[in-house]
């Protein structure tokens, strides 16, 4: 049996993050929303450093004081409810933390893992997606090829969140000729680096607040001690890497879908029609059970498969299960709360409008909900 209760110590961890999140993301995440599209917020960087964030993914022996992933499933969610885009910064830094605590040497954690840690809010970028790839990561565009003790890159990766304003970036290619798994490598790039450039950042229509950019590689040169793993084992890197992302992203995805929720039964309290709050209409009052029932098992699953994950167990699944129906859950109540609050929340700015925007993002992001039915099925 797998216990889903939380310690005092997650309990204070939630709580924390929880009155955090109400003060202080979702307030200034209405203001980003607004606002024309930049780097990472100042006052969002400021938080990673004051809650030394980043030494929550990094374990002890770096520096870091890592939560296990339980705990983490309760911190990205309250980070969710704050703020979609900020979880999403935040988790692009967790991937790249991932590709080192599962394929790095020793000498590259050393190296790395003092590059997120204060003084500062530090992000790094995790380049996986080609502007024509999409779900496919079998093969990229981005190319590298030997050059005695070192590899050049030429190629490009979009979109990619936290472009321009990381320590350093993990980033995956094939090698040149080849166009297949056995052919792809990643490695990691620091910032600075000759040949690294950016484009012009998105303006996109959710997850505002998590800057996106092209970023592009001409003879960047790689040492060789910056290759994660062994030559040809970037895809198996990436195949772990994910299915540790979509625990953590469905729990982002808890976080937005229960704000949604909770800001629709708030309006259907306070909305009177006819001398009566209309969450006592029947059609109200049944869609939010609805929502809330289903923000209980959205959230189950997530435990679940980070649950597994602490154990040590087989987790694919559970984190696909978890990704897709939170994915999902959150585009529902996002879509409900806007139909509940009408006019309220059809508008700008408004909290209702930048949920439906941002949540649309978790039936694309880390493998559309397609792909998660795939990898559901493929184990029937």
């Amino acid at each position: 049996m797998i216990s889903l209760e939380p310690s005092e110590k997650q309990i204070a961890l939630q709580e924390h993050f929880r009155r955090l999140a109400v003060k202080r993301l979702r307030p200034r995440s209405i203001l980003i929303d607004a606002a024309k599209p930049a780097g990472v917020d100042p006052d969002y960087r400021a938080l990673i450093a004051e809650e030394n964030l980043n030494a929550f993914l990094i374990p002890e022996e770096y520096g870091g004081k890592s939560l296990d992933w339980m705990s983490l499933a309760i911190l990205f969610e309250e980070l969710g409810a704050g703020c979609a885009g900020f979880a999403a910064v935040y988790a692009q830094t967790f991937h790249s933390i991932a590709a080192l605590l599962i394929g790095g040497s020793e000498e590259q954690k050393k190296r790395f893992f003092p590059l997120l840690l204060p003084p500062g809010g530090h992000m790094a970028s995790f380049c996986v997606t080609e502007e024509k790839s999409g779900s496919n990561t079998s093969s990229f565009s981005t190319v590298f090829s030997r050059k005695g003790r070192s590899f050049l890159l030429n190629g490009a990766k979009e979109p990619i969140i936290n472009a321009g304003q990381s320590r350093f970036y993990v980033v995956w290619a094939n090698e040149e000729g080849a166009r297949n798994r056995a052919g792809i490598s990643a490695f990691l790039i620091p910032a600075g680096t000759e040949g690294l450039d950016f484009g012009p950042y998105h303006d996109k229509p959710g997850f505002r607040a998590a800057p996106t950019a092209a970023v592009h590689f001409r003879n960047v040169r790689i040492p060789e001690g910056n290759m994660i793993g062994p030559a040809g084992s970037g895809y198996l890197l990436l195949m772990q890497i994910l299915d540790w992302g979509r625990a953590l992203g469905a729990a982002i995805a808890v976080g937005l879908a229960r704000t949604a929720i909770e800001e629709a039964v708030r309006f259907a309290k306070q909305r009177v029609i006819l001398k009566r709050p209309i969450i006592r209409n029947q059609s109200i009052a049944f869609m939010l059970a609805d929502l809330v029932t289903e923000l209980e098992a959205a959230r189950a699953l997530v435990w679940r498969a980070c649950r597994l994950i602490d154990l040590g167990k087989d987790h694919t699944v559970a984190s696909s299960m978890a990704k897709l129906y939170a994915g999902e859950l959150a585009v529902r109540a996002a879509t409900e709360g806007l139909l509940i609050l009408g006019q309220s929340g059809f508008k700008r700015p408004s909290l209702m409008d930048k949920l439906h925007r941002d949540a649309q993002a978790f039936r694309i992001a880390e493998g559309t909900s397609h792909v998660q039915k795939l990898i559901i099925s493929g184990q029937l």
